[in-house]
């Protein structure tokens, strides 16, 4: 028996498509920049960057770091807030703005003047948010049926690097990347024929992906440094369960189970970094930066929660169609001796989500990051922080046939604490 619920057709591909993206999803699926340095300098990272997490952001540079092992822990905060106003109607207002990301480098010379090893743990996709219970997404509201009014997502990735010198002035990185993708969501679910009275659907899903990476680092001449870094695309399958309540006895006549298997496929886009830096004086440093990433892959989403799909509007394939983001940056380094440095840094971020596509479920829209930093190392020691402010455009959006206007704020703080030894 197949169950049409003409009230629910577009549930599942908007509550799957919220879980994947609301979170995560600020400049398609990427979190910001991790580290000091990396934030500071988020504009034009990955020419000139010398501390542990260019592990991450260009592994070729470790060839850097003086031949000596270090650790670094830098988490970033962040401070999200989303609004979406429906044209004539509610407000719906995202709540518990403030995240934490945290993210580990650690860095060991195997031969020191060749071979360096490196490794980074961390967030590259992932938030979590939760709308209020209010407004359009409460009782009577008009998204409170179309998207979830929780959803989570923590991603965790892996990068073991060698990094080696293959001549004076030219130095190469490889690696291989292990990433764990967990989704989670919930969402009201209508009172109809098949539940007894309003009730909350859930799924939970996970799953492991395996990815490589490659960069280098060239100095065209003692000013000028030209650096590449080449992220593959990394694609999970996510299997798990799915959860709804007050099922029916109609509910459980047409096959659907208060727990269903749950499953989906996610594909983590490839990255292509190049970066060009010249040393203006001995103390003032400039970098460029263009970044593509490779979010054209996300063409559709294909949901399955096997014998509850059915339950939910049935089997769902809702088209994507995004294009590759493109980002630009120009970046400043100013050296101001015994180790402390100062960073700033602009970036244009453009989204890769059409017009045609877009809703509140993917709240992205074009955006311009402005970063500032201090960086501090000691003989065995780093400190430092920075801050981001990001301004993104305000965007039309569509959800279930309710029109309304998109904003979104958000403000970063990193901050870095490491050891030499």
């Amino acid at each position: 028996m197949k169950i049409q619920l003409p009230s629910t057709q577009c549930t599942l591909r908007f509550l799957f498509l919220f879980l994947i993206s609301q979170f995560a999803w600020g400049e398609g699926f990427r979190n910001s920049a991790p580290g000091a340095y990396g934030l500071g300098q988020s504009g034009g990272r990955y020419a000139y960057i010398d501390d542990p997490s260019a592990a991450l952001h260009n592994p070729a540079n470790l060839m850097d770091l003086d031949g000596e092992s270090s650790l670094l822990f830098s988490p970033t905060i962040v401070h999200i807030e989303s609004e979406f106003q429906v044209d004539g109607g509610n407000l719906a207002r995202s709540e518990e703005p403030i995240k934490l990301l945290p993210s580990f480098f650690a860095v060991s010379p195997i031969v020191s003047e060749r071979f360096v090893f490196g490794l980074s743990v961390t967030v590259p996709y992932g938030l979590a948010t939760e709308w209020e219970n209010a407004g359009a997404f409460g009782p009577g509201g008009e998204l409170r049926y179309l998207t979830p009014y929780k959803s989570e997502m923590l991603t965790m990735q892996l990068n073991p690097v060698m990094a080696f010198r293959v001549t004076d002035n030219l130095t190469m990185a490889v690696g291989l990347s292990a990433m764990y993708s967990k989704l989670r969501f919930e969402q009201f679910y209508p009172d109809n024929v098949y539940v007894t009275q309003e009730t909350v659907a859930e799924a939970e899903v996970d799953g492991w992906g395996i990815g490589a990476n490659f960069a280098l680092s060239w100095d065209v001449t003692e000013k000028d440094r030209l650096a590449l870094s080449i992220r593959s695309e990394t694609t999970i399958d996510h299997q798990g369960h799915g959860k709804i309540g007050s099922l029916s006895g109609d509910g459980y006549t047409a096959g659907a189970t208060d727990k269903s298997d749950a499953s989906t496929r996610i594909t983590y886009p490839w990255i292509l970094g190049i970066g060009y830096g010249r040393q203006l004086t001995e103390a003032l440093t400039l970098e460029l930066q263009y970044e593509r990433v490779g979010f054209s892959d996300f063409e559709e989403l294909n949901i399955d929660l096997a014998n509850n799909t059915p339950l939910l509007g049935g089997a769902n394939v809702t088209p994507q169609d995004w294009d590759d983001s493109e980002t630009f940056g120009i970046a400043l380094r100013y050296d101001h001796g015994e180790g402390l440095r100062s960073h700033a840094s602009c970036q244009l971020f453009k989204s890769p989500v059409p017009d045609s596509t877009l809703s509140t479920t993917i709240p992205d829209a074009d955006q311009m990051a402005y970063t500032i930093g201090l960086t501090k190392q000691w003989d065995r020691a780093y400190w430092g922080f920075a801050y981001s402010y990001v301004e993104y455009d305000r965007r039309e959006a569509n959800v279930g046939g309710f029109s309304g206007e998109m904003q979104v704020k958000l403000h970063l703080l990193s901050l870095n604490m490491g050891w030499r030894f």
